[in-house]
């Protein structure tokens, strides 16, 4: 990916290179008998904050000093509240981090709400993986798959009007011509797919791990269609689904569709700006500690996340470049989307 101009990366680096000892050194004497606070923009439960609590247990004992590790929720706009709060409010000495909520740098590209932040300014030390979404459907339901979903009405269940089980299918109905018919007031996945058990709706577009814990039964057994899948590459579990950017018709929906499914950022460690270096570094190395420790892996197995980890470089290229996208094809993605 093509390296943008914004590169304060001694976060990623460090995920590679051993720390120094003067550096090191200068962290612990930070962090000793001190409290790294991780903020989640959600409620307790759910995928963000289980991670963080997860987190939380066994990262202290890899950042030099051995602080303590405390998880503080933060809920509202869509996580964009928590976000707005680590950027501007709390302190930028290293003792406050972020698990955001998947596309709260792609809102701001959006101009979704009035997000009071730039992503690309703030420290992207890495992700424990990538989101996957799928747009799923009932097996029953009258299309499955993109080109009878161009014949054939589908109802899909949304959140508001600016989520994203929204803003994808609109997305696809102005540019591809698919005739999904958007129902949104749901509120959130959980009774979304409870709708598509009742049959109220056929699917939606959500997180693919979503279904996989929800409904086990339903994946195994093959009672859902995948019409298109959201991610970067194709999913290890879903080979045969494509991808949006598969279908996009010219080089101009090709970088749209690109801007919607990559999710790299989507589950990452975060600092606002301005932390000093070796506070940056150590917390990064101790994140990537953290990813191979056998006893957060065994936690994580549990849940069933699957950690395949991302390189705070990668997703701080990626960041800047969608924050550089031109005006022009953003004021195509906000209308084709429905938001103007």
């Amino acid at each position: 990916m093509k390296r943008s101009i914004f590169a304060v990366l001694g976060a990623a680096v460090a995920a590679m290179t051993p720390l120094s000892a003067p550096l090191a050194d200068d962290a612990a004497g930070f962090y000793k008998g001190k409290t790294l606070s991780v903020y989640v923009g959600v409620s307790p439960g759910g995928l963000y904050s289980t991670f963080a609590q997860m987190a939380a247990r066994h990262m202290g004992q890899y950042i030099p000093g051995n602080p303590t590790v405390i998880v503080q929720h933060m809920p509202g706009a869509g996580g964009t509240k928590a976000v707005s709060y680590v950027y501007s409010v709390a302190p930028k000495d290293g003792s406050v981090a972020i698990t955001p909520n998947s596309a709260v740098d792609k809102r701001v590209v959006l101009k979704i709400g009035n997000p009071k932040y730039d992503p690309s300014k703030m420290r992207w030390l890495g992700g424990w993986g990538e989101s996957v979404y799928t747009l799923s459907v009932r097996n029953d339901a009258p299309a499955k798959t993109i080109a009878q979903a161009k014949e054939t009405e589908i109802v899909l269940g949304a959140i508001g009007k600016s989520s994203g089980p929204y803003l994808v299918p609109a997305l696809m109905n102005s540019t591809l011509g698919t005739k999904f018919k958007i129902i949104s007031g749901y509120r959130g996945g959980s009774p979304i797919r409870l709708a598509v058990e009742k049959g109220e709706v056929h699917g939606w577009c959500g997180q693919w791990l979503g279904w996989k814990l929800a409904k086990p039964d339903w994946v195994r057994d093959g009672k859902l269609a995948h019409l298109v899948q959201l991610a970067s590459k194709r999913a290890p579990d879903l080979p045969d689904v494509p991808l949006l950017v598969e279908f996009a018709q010219n080089d101009e929906e090709r970088a749209m569709f690109k801007f919607v499914q990559t999710g790299i950022a989507d589950r990452a460690f975060v600092l606002p700006p301005n932390v000093p270096d070796d506070r940056a570094k150590a917390l990064s190395e101790a994140y990537f500690k953290l990813l191979k420790d056998p006893k957060f892996l065994a936690e994580a197995k549990k849940h069933k996340y699957n950690i395949d980890p991302i390189a705070g470089e990668d997703i701080q290229n990626y960041v800047e470049e969608i924050m550089a996208l031109p005006e022009e094809t953003v004021a195509k993605l906000r209308k084709a989307m429905g938001l103007i």
